[in-house]
């Protein structure tokens, strides 16, 4: 428990540093490519980031399996095999994915064929399948690596890779050079092959056996055996996964590609908060496998330590945004505050109920995951459909809530009937009652102040003090500075 527990702690420091360099990146990159453009380019990127989720999901099986204390001997070996030769079919379907799009993903955005945009546009997209490939190697050596036990290791030589786009980034800004969009995304497969070089080495110390890549009946039977766990899981992660395009491209056709970029810029605040605390909370997997007994306390000692910090977080970002769209980019401010107030309730949600949903993934729950996410991804899906087109960019996060309240009380009753009652749960919540009401005060006044003008020095003031009080008072505080070797 206690080695979890410290991979936790990597993780989410490392989810972290790499949330906070993906939207500087972000910011940085609207800047220099301009609002519309940029939402271009976000388009087109989800649609390979949700290519990429779908392989994640079959390492994510990788994992659990090579975990298993009955995968030992030849069938580690299997294993181990069986999971690189579904990288090289994976790349290779990658590359008859990309030229699809490069035919007719231009089309679908509305760019006058045979003009200057488009051409970059296709250039784009073919680097776009590039970087998606070398993110499939990442992931396997990542899935490896952790498969080890070495979580910490696996989120800690990730971060090398951010920091080389946003040095790329830097430079082009205080430098004044104009880039292309094509240029932007070649910053991002250096970022990608930095971490896989770097992931690659750190493989080769903590697992020493060669990956065999060639095909064999044992193989090919194994690859069978990990498609057949990761099935499951894998058109779950497509039924959710696949939202994010689809909203960015019916915000694109309906509203415009500043809407896209106001949306991505919102979500990149609300992926990075729920990405920071689920990588800490991924150790829920190791539990839901191993110690099942474990999963009802645990999961109550997390959400009475991170319950009022990530109100806290959406709070900061609320700040964040306010003095983006004021002063950094010229974005509709009171549209930005609106959707993000709202998708922050779909966030607090899905990141207080993910403990519970990755034990679920451990304890081999697929076909319930399964099919709570396709209600999920079909109530998202018609809500968004039904109000986009008449409420823009607000309808998408109503479709985001409504999803989300049916998955939560979902996941939360599954959970439930299995473990019975949370022990604890109630009376650290109740405890802690009038620091989330002083938190979500202090989160609606960084929302007003964001939609009022977001340059009253004095509001910012009283609504930072405010956070710091609460945030100094919270045990998690304490156990990162004991972490990081400082004494309580």
């Amino acid at each position: 428990m206690p080695a979890l527990f410290r991979n936790a702690s990597w993780s989410g420091a490392s989810a972290a540093l790499r949330a906070a360099s993906g939207l500087i990146n972000a910011l940085l990159a609207i800047r220099l490519l301009g609002v519309a453009d940029y939402g271009h380019v976000a388009t087109l990127l989800s649609l390979f980031v949700l290519y990429l989720s779908l392989n994640s999901s079959i390492f994510t099986a990788l994992v659990v399996k090579l975990m298993s204390p009955d995968v030992v001997g030849e069938k580690h070996s299997i294993m181990l095999a069986s999971s690189s030769i579904f990288s090289v079919i994976s790349m290779v379907m990658l590359v008859f994915v990309t030229l699809l799009l490069r035919e007719f993903a231009p089309q679908l955005m509305s760019i006058e064929p045979g003009s200057v945009f488009d051409a970059e546009i296709r250039r784009v997209i073919l680097l776009m399948g590039a970087l998606t490939g070398i993110q499939v190697a990442v992931a396997l050596h990542s899935a490896l690596i952790e498969s080890s036990g070495r979580l910490d290791l696996a989120m800690k030589w990730q971060l090398i890779g951010p920091m080389v786009v946003l040095t790329s980034l830097v430079v082009f800004f205080f430098a004044g050079m104009m880039i292309t969009a094509s240029d932007y995304v070649a910053a991002l497969c250096a970022g990608a092959l930095t971490d896989l070089c770097l992931l690659w080495l750190v493989k080769r110390k903590v697992m020493p056996v060669p990956l065999f890549y060639w095909p064999t009946r044992k193989r090919l039977k194994g690859l069978a055996h990990l498609l057949k766990s990761g099935g499951v899981l894998q058109a779950t992660s497509l039924m959710g996964v696949f939202l994010e395009p689809l909203n960015k491209l019916l915000l694109n056709h309906f509203v415009g590609a500043s809407a896209v970029t106001i949306y991505d810029l919102a979500m990149k605040v609300i992926w990075g908060i729920q990405y920071l605390f689920g990588a800490a909370m991924r150790v829920f997997l190791h539990l839901g496998s191993q110690n099942e007994e474990a999963v009802g306390p645990a999961f109550s000692r997390v959400v009475a330590l991170v319950g009022v910090p990530v109100l806290i977080f959406h709070a900061v970002g609320a700040l964040f945004l306010s003095w983006t769209a004021h002063h950094w980019v010229a974005i509709d401010a009171t549209q930005l505050m609106i959707f993000f107030a709202i998708a922050t309730l779909s966030n607090l949600g899905m990141t207080y109920i993910t403990p519970l949903y990755i034990s679920l993934i451990g304890r081999g729950e697929l076909h319930f995951i399964f099919r709570s996410q396709a209600i999920l991804a079909i109530t998202n899906m018609v809500v968004t459909l039904a109000l986009i087109p008449y409420i823009g960019l607000i309808g998408a996060a109503f479709g985001l809530l409504s999803a989300t309240i049916y998955n939560v009380s979902a996941i939360y009753a599954r959970c439930k009937a299995i473990s019975g009652t949370f022990e604890g749960l109630g009376d650290a919540l109740w405890g802690q009652r009038l620091r989330y009401a002083m938190a979500a005060a202090l989160f609606t006044a960084a929302i007003l102040w964001g939609i009022k003008d977001g340059s009253g020095l004095s509001g910012l003031l009283v609504i930072s003090l405010g956070l710091a009080t609460i945030a100094v008072r919270e045990p998690m505080l304490g156990i990162l500075l004991q972490r990081m070797g400082f004494k309580a």
